[in-house]
């Protein structure tokens, strides 16, 4: 509660003197007279402090006849009171899902301020809306103590406008400037163009290989496999499949059920509902809304389960940064671990190396295409023409080429990069690594920073992990979060 107050003497000869205390924010005042102070001020005396204090609204005229009839000293009593005004609401967002499936429009301003990936996306058209802003709304008119009109209107939001999306002229509307599918990715909304594959990837419609991002309406399902250069949306669930985005994320609507034979790989973030007996990698993070069991699960960044029942129980799951989960382990003590940390080899960072990996795979493959490329040219100029198999193969393996050597020039691109960043930025400070739980972490979870270890013996709860040299140490996490906030 804000206080401020004047002490000016009312009657200096006299060593008279009040104060008049403004209270709550400009709200309330109240008037004091010290123990200390010679004769008591006159009812006069206190109006024109009041006066040069400049308060004129709700004046309570008994309160100061009775500070004055009984000369209250040393104990502040107020004698005015405004009306506060009541907070305005503060702007929303909504997601209009515009899909076939009868899904209702869907609040997120309280999803995205968390800037975690968001588990939603939609396929548009051009012009259809994406999403809905309802502005802040004013609450009830108040009036300060100093007879002044105060309006309080609720927290406005900028209208995350991301590529391909436009906004309408009243700047409340975000719609798609071109067709494809519209998703959160962390920082705004963004239409992506897409191949689109009606219904199910399975026997009928075969593998799928695109040099874009892909959009498949319902499942993926087991033995089959999704290869693309940028996003994989999916609207049903993945089944003992292999998905692999080399540039993009994948996004799960519902979730993957592995069968102990999925894989799936990408080269930004995997955000699902839930993941069961797979084996997921993400180069940035791996955001999943309800659990992780008994699946190998690597994150370049984070790993987030968080929602929901926010578990992960067997299995592995490793994070260069940080491990931010509910519930860790099971009450059968069932063995899971739990590792952040990455030691490089040879001093390069962990970007460099993976970078180098990616170059070192990129030319051994590119390297094959264009050997049997190379063949298939020779053949086709003594012969004339190729047979319809060798045509397929030979449209097919230009096709590679073509995704290869984009990829080469990404990874030449992301190589200047890292050379720019470390020479704009020699001594910045490495973000420290964590393992946050925020319910439940039961016996026989294994943990792990860097190359410290320890076994949790003790169902504990509410913990930050962290490592303090060679040890591993724990305390409240809420207490971390309320410092660093």
């Amino acid at each position: 509660m804000a206080e401020t107050f004047r002490s000016d003497p009312v009657d200096q000869e006299n060593g008279t003197v009040v104060h008049v205390k403004v209270l709550n924010d400009g709200y309330a005042a109240a008037l004091y007279v010290p123990d200390d102070a010679g004769s008591f001020p006159t009812l006069k005396q206190i109006h024109l402090a009041i006066e040069k204090a400049k308060v004129s609204y709700g004046i309570n005229d008994k309160a100061i006849d009775k500070l004055v009839k009984e000369q209250v000293r040393g104990k502040a009593l107020i004698f005015a009171k405004g009306d506060e005004p009541s907070d305005g609401g503060h702007a929303r967002l909504i997601w209009n899902d515009i899909s076939e499936d009868g899904a209702s429009p869907q609040d997120i301003t309280d999803l995205i301020g968390s800037g975690r990936h968001l588990q939603i996306f939609t396929k548009v058209g051009k012009g259809d809306q994406i999403l809905s802003k309802l502005p802040p709304t004013e609450g009830s008119e108040g009036m300060n103590i100093f007879g002044k009109s105060v309006i309080v209107t609720g927290n406005d939001i900028a209208m995350p406008k991301g590529e391909g999306t436009v906004l309408s002229n009243d700047g409340l509307t975000l719609m798609a400037a071109r067709a494809g599918i519209a998703h959160w990715d962390g920082v705004g909304v963004a239409v992506t163009e897409m191949q689109h594959i009606a219904g199910s990837v399975d026997s009928t419609t075969g593998d799928i290989m695109a040099d874009t991002a892909v959009y498949i309406e319902q499942d993926v399902r087991s033995g089959m496999r999704v290869e693309a250069m940028g996003d994989i949306f999916i609207g049903g669930n993945i089944e003992g499949a292999d998905v692999y985005s080399r540039s993009g994320s994948i996004w799960v609507r519902n979730g993957i059920i592995g069968h102990s034979k999925a894989r799936i790989l990408a080269g930004s973030n995997i955000v699902a509902g839930f993941i069961q007996d797979a084996t997921i990698g993400a180069k940035e993070n791996v955001e999943v809304g309800r659990y992780i069991i008994n699946s190998a699960v690597t994150a370049g960044r984070y790993l987030l389960v968080i929602s929901n029942e926010g578990l992960i129980r067997g299995g592995t799951a490793f994070a260069e940064k940080k491990i931010h989960v509910r519930v860790a382990g099971s009450e059968n003590r069932t063995a899971t671990e739990l590792k952040v940390g990455f030691t490089p080899p040879h001093a390069q960072t962990k970007e460099k190396y993976q970078l180098r990996t990616d170059q070192r795979r990129n030319r051994m493959e590119l390297a094959y295409i264009q050997k049997r490329l190379s063949f298939l040219k020779i053949l086709k100029q003594r012969m004339g023409t190729l047979t319809p198999d060798k045509e397929i193969q030979y449209n097919e393996l230009e096709r590679k080429e073509t995704v290869l050597l984009h990829e080469h020039k990404r990874h030449a691109q992301l190589e200047a990069e890292l050379e720019q960043h470390e020479r704009e930025k020699p001594d910045e400070e490495t973000e420290s690594e964590s393992i946050r739980i925020q319910d439940t972490i039961y016996p026989e979870v294994a943990l792990g920073i860097g190359d410290t270890n320890m076994l949790m013996k003790k169902e504990r709860h509410n913990l930050l992990i962290y490592r303090a040299g060679d040890i591993l140490s724990y305390g409240p996490l809420e207490q971390a979060l309320r410092k660093k906030a």
